[in-house]
């Protein structure tokens, strides 16, 4: 069972990348509406201090914020993207692969409840933000890019002590809140 803790600890360290290429996705004119807003519902969530899994939350506290990006990029992948740099592109499609994991872990209902979770955040305002907001006006997009920024430089590494107990509480938060 502990091998997806380990795994989505590696998705941590590509996190930076990650965020890029969904900042790539937002400012990405060419890309479908609904694939921008995936992309900054996804963002928001990253600066949302009550999300599903407390970033206080030992080991465990940023693993949602992993899940949510790696769905959000799934779901944004099945929209037109139009001309994104070869990287975002690589890494939009790269998240979107990788979520297959978190159904493996999850299982289909409970992955199928946070795709719905995921799917809303495309309408969701945080801090006063609709995703149609942050994309219509610059002022508000560099606000979310600020927050994000500094939400990554606040992170720390992953260290979990007990991957068992890491996947039985991870997955007992998603079960409630879901």
């Amino acid at each position: 069972m502990a091998k997806h803790i380990e795994t989505f600890k590696g998705w941590a360290e590509t996190f930076r990348t990650d965020v890029a290429a969904l900042k790539a996705l937002v400012e990405e004119k060419g890309a479908d509406m609904e694939a921008r807003k995936l992309a900054v519902g996804a963002l928001s969530y990253l600066v949302t201090r009550m999300d599903l899994v407390p970033d206080w939350n030992e080991g465990i506290g940023m693993m949602d914020d992993i899940m949510v990006v790696r769905v959000c990029a799934q779901m944004a992948s099945h929209h037109k993207l139009g001309a994104l740099e070869a990287s975002a592109e690589l890494a939009i499609g790269r998240m979107a692969n990788e979520a297959e994991k978190i159904t493996d872990f999850l299982g289909a209902d409970l992955y199928d409840k946070l795709r719905q979770y995921c799917a809303k955040l495309e309408e969701t305002a945080v801090r006063g933000r609709t995703p149609q907001l942050v994309i219509s006006e610059g002022a508000a997009r560099l606000a979310l890019y600020t927050e994000v920024d500094d939400e990554i430089k606040r992170s720390v590494p992953i260290v979990v002590a007990d991957p068992d107990d890491a996947e039985l509480r991870l997955k007992s938060y998603l079960a409630q809140k879901l």
